[in-house]
């Protein structure tokens, strides 16, 4: 992290520097000079080296902690579970390994951090289909192009006019806490054979895994992300809708969604957006959809035949999730469409053997956030009223 940190800021100086060198010209109210453009093409084969620095880095960092694929890292001076019980029994962060540093009372254990990690992505429609990013401070901030751009046909001999500049927008995902508080007795600690690291981290999945899935469906940004169902919609197309607004399109006839109304719903997604869209719906959604039926009789849901092998609908994967309304049908990109940020410090955690006499409890704590990136990645399919 401490890497991404100085790569970021030194690419931050030198887009000031150019900045700089651009004013200086428009102050003096000149071209830019030779030397000018020198220095510009300097800075910017510097920009595109840090840049690709900078996505090696943050490559490495989303494998680490999303743990999505390829060789997780060892931990060489890992806690057993032998010292990790001593630590919840005693609250000592000098029973384990060198290496696991203390902070204010709170322990980062790695081992455990990424069994959790593990563990959300494996019970989470969500984490599973967005993208999941590592991130070092409070907001994650992202420039995304709104287009824009023009280009103009010319003769050899024709004046060139300025045409359109894309917009830049600038979006902010702040990250708020969530967090556990599981509780073994100290019995259990004292005398089974009881394994802490997977209690922690099954107690920890399984307490926070529904609250973000809930958070990430249908947020309403108060201490805690912004759902991606709950940005303002719109029926306007691509082209016409406001930026960080959601299309939402309504079937043809009142309290039903039919196979004309399929086909023109997937057509409403943009060509670049198709190739990897899934169909997310609540249970009831699909008990519907697999009776609807094409023009020649015969039904458009598929059942994956063996295992593991996907339901499609129209060719599209089906997943289903009881975050999404009964009467409305999600079309996207989710890896496109929406990101999770994760703060780089992990899980946290705090003994507590005070509040309740004769147990010992675990506060353990995580920052996340989430939001829309590209409004034109997700779609909404809602039955007419």
């Amino acid at each position: 992290m401490k890497k991404l940190i100085e790569l970021r800021q030194k690419k931050a100086e030198l887009i000031a520097s150019s900045r700089s060198i651009l004013d200086g010209a428009e102050t003096e109210k000149r071209s830019l000079s030779a030397d000018d453009n020198k220095q510009l093409k300097t800075i910017n084969q510097e920009i595109e080296s840090i840049n690709h620095s900078i996505t090696a880095e943050e490559s490495v960092s989303d494998h680490e902690r999303s743990l999505v694929s390829g060789e997780q890292r060892t931990q060489t001076n890992g806690p057993s579970n032998d010292e990790l019980r001593s630590f919840v029994q005693s609250g000592d962060a000098r029973s384990l390994s060198a290496g696991v540093k203390a902070d204010g009372g709170y322990t980062v254990i790695p081992t455990v951090d990424s069994q959790i990690h593990k563990l959300l992505r494996e019970r989470s429609v969500f984490r599973q289909n967005a993208t999941v990013k590592s991130h070092g401070s409070e907001v994650f901030k992202k420039l995304v192009s709104v287009g824009g751009t023009s280009v103009e046909w010319a003769a050899e001999t024709d004046t060139r006019s300025e045409t359109n500049t894309s917009k830049l927008e600038e979006l902010e995902i702040k990250l708020n806490s969530l967090y556990a508080y599981p509780k073994t007795t100290q019995e259990i600690l004292d005398w089974s054979s009881f394994n802490v690291a997977d209690w922690l981290a099954t107690e920890v999945a399984t307490e926070t895994v529904l609250k973000e899935e809930s958070a990430f469906w249908n947020g309403d940004a108060v201490k805690k992300p912004k759902g991606i169902l709950t940005y303002t919609r719109s029926a306007d197309n691509d082209a016409a809708r406001t930026f960080g607004e959601v299309q939402e399109v309504t079937s043809a006839a009142s309290g039903v969604i039919d196979f004309d109304d399929l086909i023109t719903f997937l057509h409403a997604v943009a060509v670049p957006y198709r190739n990897n869209l899934k169909w997310y719906m609540s249970d009831a959604m699909a008990l519907s959809l697999r009776k609807v039926k094409n023009n020649d009789g015969d039904y458009i849901w598929r059942d994956g035949v063996q295992e593991g092998q996907a339901t499609t609908l129209l060719g599209k994967p089906v997943v289903i999730s009881d975050q999404i309304a009964d009467d409305e049908v999600v079309l996207a990109d989710l890896a496109m469409a929406y990101y999770v940020i994760d703060h780089s410090t992990g899980t946290r955690m705090i003994r507590d053997n005070i509040t309740q006499p004769g147990y010992v409890k675990m506060l353990t704590t995580r920052y996340v956030g989430g939001g829309l990136v590209d409004s034109n990645a997700v779609k909404v399919l809602k039955k007419a009223a």
